[in-house]
């Protein structure tokens, strides 16, 4: 008669048995199950070959064949229970794979994620206090700008992933000077499964130029340059409301969003209506050795309504303050007043390159309005830059092909007393001209009645950057500022000042 099967061994799982050591005794347990087997449809066959071979009479035969049959389905069923068995705990290992949470603190940003992959989540957070002296030359007299601190972004909030096709990110803004409010500065929802296409719908930074896409923790400067500034605050800027469809690759970046006011603004009967067109795409010329072109574009369809009626008031003002934002008061220098203005038109061509540790980045801008219920000339205004940096310690700035624009230096040897280390260091320069004048005049004369004298304004700024590590960052900075206007009288309302801020700055 048939040896019995032996039963299957169950182990007993503790609770904090690793996902690796139960493979291991799974897989042995399979292999013992697998001889098991081997052994039952052997005995099996043994079985049949004994019945046949010993018939001596037709019912000898037939008793044997009855034994046979009775064996065979018995063994049989133990294999089917042994496959059931192995199936079943296969199954609970899988399961317990994908429920497992893996933990990490790259850059000491808190990231979750399942061992499927499928979904995600990061803590995040972008700390600037500023503070800044400012020494005041020629101002006019109503005009004192403010020496303090502040904290300039504080941003918390998370990111992730659902379903491995969708992305997430909500990030609140805590700080800013004395003028600004606490605002959402992002928080969208985004569908991947396209890829290399993108689509995005929320409030969030809309992709414009260069700079404009530099992220806030990776800025050359406390402040971006003054002609993108201006530009990205017409239909851009960090939680505007608006739709995306963007792609890119290792080489380009090109997008294209629809785009209103911005989350929680109040004051508006109609939001803003605007198209805003990004592309750039990058020249790979070598090891730590790259060259990027690009070009932006905003149509503002129609500008905010701020009364009441049909017939609203619908109006465009240019304005900027001198690339710092620690004074309190929003003092800006150069300001083209209120324009009735049906629809607005801007432009901006930039160039971006690094080679090694050294990095340099320029543009021009352009911006027209298009006057409404007038016969007087419609307005335009230009303004460029051009900045640079070399990283003393060797390290390279990193192209980020998601944002088509260039980040920060990670360190090669972080700052500890412990060991050598002084993280990375860089010294930084820019130049930037504003000009908000049209067909403003000449001294002491009457402006002409299409004249805007919003100014010109130019600024010269000199950095010097450290980074102890990948999440803390020191900028102090040197700043120029030249501003000259004239009143509609010809008065000169212009001003000169010198700034000297520093930064202290967590993010991850």
């Amino acid at each position: 008669m048939a040896q019995d099967a032996q039963p299957v061994k169950h182990r007993h799982r503790h609770p904090a048995d690793s996902i690796g050591a139960r493979l291991d005794r799974l897989e042995h347990v399979i292999e013992e199950q697998q001889a098991e087997i081997h052994r039952l449809k052997a005995q099996v066959g043994n079985t049949q070959v004994a019945a046949q071979s010993g018939a001596a009479t037709q019912a000898s035969a037939q008793q044997s064949s009855d034994l046979s049959d009775s064996q065979g389905a018995q063994i049989e069923a133990e294999v089917q229970d042994l496959k059931r068995a192995q199936a079943a705990q296969y199954a609970d290992i899988q399961s317990q794979r994908q429920s497992d949470v893996q933990t990490t603190f790259k850059n000491g940003r808190p990231t979750f994620k399942t061992a499927d992959g499928n979904f995600s989540a990061s803590l995040r957070a972008l700390v600037q206090y500023d503070s800044a002296y400012y020494a005041q030359g020629h101002l006019p007299p109503d005009i004192d700008f403010s020496s303090g601190s502040d904290f300039r972004r504080a941003r918390l909030g998370f990111s992730g992933t659902l379903y491995k096709d969708w992305s997430y990110e909500f990030l609140y803004d805590l700080g800013g000077s004395g003028v600004e409010s606490a605002s959402i500065a992002s928080a969208y929802l985004q569908y991947d499964g396209l890829a290399p296409v993108h689509l995005r719908v929320g409030a969030y930074p809309t992709p414009e130029s260069f700079e404009d896409s530099t992220s806030a923790a990776d800025l050359l400067f406390l402040e971006r340059a003054q002609p993108v500034d201006l530009e990205r605050s017409i239909a851009g800027s960090d939680g505007r409301d608006g739709a995306t469809i963007f792609a890119y690759d290792d080489n380009y970046f090109a997008a294209l969003s629809y785009t209103g006011g911005l989350a929680g603004e109040s004051g508006a009967f109609d939001e803003e209506q605007n198209l805003v067109g990004r592309a750039a795409y990058r020249f790979i010329l070598g090891d730590d050795v790259n060259f990027a072109i690009g070009a932006d574009s905003t149509y503002v369809i129609r500008p905010a309504d701020l009364t009441a009626g049909h017939e609203g008031l619908e109006t465009v003002r240019l304005r900027e303050r001198p690339e710092l934002n620690v004074d309190d008061q929003g003092i800006r220098l150069i300001d083209t007043g209120t324009i009735n203005a049906n629809h607005m038109f801007t432009y901006g061509l930039e160039a971006t390159g690094n080679w090694r540790s050294l990095y340099g980045q320029g543009g021009h801008f352009h911006y027209d309005i298009d006057r409404r219920d007038s016969l007087l000339a419609d307005p335009s205004f230009d303004g460029w830059y051009m900045q640079a940096s070399w990283v003393l310690t060797g390290e390279s700035k990193p192209y980020r092909p998601e944002r088509g624009a260039y980040g920060s230096p990670s360190p090669s040897d972080e700052f500890s007393f412990d060991k050598p280390g002084w993280g990375a260091w860089e010294l930084a320069a820019r130049y930037s001209v504003l000009d908000l004048n049209f067909d403003a005049g000449a001294p002491n004369t009457l402006a002409s009645p299409d004249a805007v004298g919003g100014g010109e304004q130019k600024i010269w700024t000199a950095g010097l950057n450290w980074y102890p590590n990948n999440a803390i960052r020191f900028l102090l900075d040197y700043q120029h500022t030249d501003a000259s206007r004239l009143s509609s009288t010809g008065g000169n309302i212009g001003g000169r000042l010198n700034a000297v801020s520093l930064r202290a700055q967590i993010s991850f």
